[in-house]
């Protein structure tokens, strides 16, 4: 387990010395004050994607271009320019911890990066930590209090950190110990009295997952996928504080400098529907099928049949029956604990298509859904000399 000397409430207090300190407020009184730190960082004011303060996790399979959207991000948050045609509300400073992979080829990437920006200019606001490299450990307190000095000197406003299975979080990821390091970054916040948003970079599972209990820590959650050579696929897979952006999808190609464009038109994959097929379930837990479908568009018979691999591949839970289901998210903390994850047989009354014939109708259930993996050609699985180097 991730050992930190915190206390229990993850700021540094015991229990007693917590309680010491509470305050309460009347709702009057509590929403009358002005109080710094609610701006958006990346969106807009009451639709923030990156909120300052916020916690963003990147996650993605070896290929899919974390390194290389991340360092894109962090351009254009130093630039104040837009990402993805997502506003900037002001140029901020960023922190670049990379945690993985030998210095020089890092310093090669963002050279070339440098050289290839036409945006607005960064002036000063990126720092790199060159030493110590690749070693920033958050479960040591002295790394914890080193980072927080370093970011209150520089007045650095975002910390970009990858990957966490380098940083301190050294377990599997169950919920417990998500939550135990994100009281490792809380702790960091606190020794800087700063309003520091941190950008976590991860891997995904072998299911097309993020690796680890990570859907209920966090304000925003990114999926990155590779989809072919010269695209990019990112599934806002979370977004606490931005309504407009949540389970939604981008699909990108890629731009001279390293940098990214939005596909305008796109046809939704059956990743990108099962996405959001898992998205709606997430955020109402325990509910209807019916519900779901007037939630996702899309026809009914190629939502159920990506809903029946999502079943089969345990990505979802159905606490219900054939006749009446009650679908939870496999990730979800609420989900009941003596609840089955396999699927029954059949399909849901009023739900079964004309067309649901042979396999399907007899009961069987198809493959599960595939994650879409990277091919090999994907943007950080080129060699350095040509394009990236990949946070694994």
């Amino acid at each position: 387990m991730i050992v930190h000397a915190l206390g229990t409430n993850g700021a540094g207090l015991d229990t007693a010395e917590a309680v010491a300190q509470a305050r309460w407020a009347t709702l009057e009184a509590f929403i009358a004050v002005e109080e710094a730190g609610a701006d958006a960082l990346l969106g807009e004011p009451g639709n923030a994607l990156i909120p300052e303060s916020g916690d963003v996790m990147v996650y993605g399979d070896g290929g899919a271009g974390k390194t290389t959207l991340t360092i894109d991000l962090a351009f254009h948050l130093a630039a104040g320019d837009k990402w993805l045609g997502i506003p900037i509300g002001r140029p901020v400073r960023v922190g670049l911890i990379e945690n993985e992979g030998p210095r020089p080829m890092f310093r090669a990437k963002l050279r070339r990066k440098a050289e290839g920006w036409n945006g607005s200019p960064v002036g000063g606001r990126i720092l790199v930590l060159e030493e110590p490299w690749s070693s920033t450990r958050l479960d040591d307190p002295r790394a914890r209090h080193l980072l927080a000095q370093e970011i209150t000197a520089h007045a650095i406003e975002v910390v970009m950190l990858g990957p966490v299975t380098r940083a301190g979080m050294n377990e599997a990821g169950t919920l417990q110990e998500v939550r135990d390091f994100m009281g490792l970054i809380s702790d960091v916040r606190t020794q800087a009295g700063a309003s520091v948003a941190f950008i976590l970079v991860h891997h995904e599972n072998k299911g097309g997952k993020v690796s680890g209990a990570w859907e209920g820590a966090g304000d925003t959650l990114l999926h990155v996928q590779a989809q072919g050579h010269g695209h990019t696929r990112v599934f806002i897979q979370k977004a606490r504080w931005a309504s407009s952006h949540h389970a939604t999808t981008l699909h990108l190609a890629w731009a001279e400098g390293d940098g990214f464009e939005v596909l305008e038109e796109t046809e939704r994959d059956d990743a990108t529907i099962a996405d959001e097929i898992l998205a709606a379930v997430l955020a109402a837990g325990g509910t209807s099928w019916s519900a779901i479908e007037e939630r996702v568009s899309g026809k009914g018979e190629r939502l159920r049949k990506i809903r029946d691999r999502l079943l089969e591949s345990r990505r979802l839970i159905n606490a219900g029956s054939d006749k009446r289901m009650l679908l939870w998210h496999a990730d979800d903390p609420a989900v009941p604990a003596t609840l089955e994850t396999s699927r029954p047989d059949g399909d849901a009354v009023g739900t079964r298509s004309e067309s649901d014939t042979g396999e399907a109708a007899k009961g069987h259930v198809a493959s599960p859904v595939p994650p879409i993996e990277g091919t090999g050609t994907g943007r950080d699985a080129i060699p350095p000399t040509d394009s990236e180097l990949e946070w694994r």
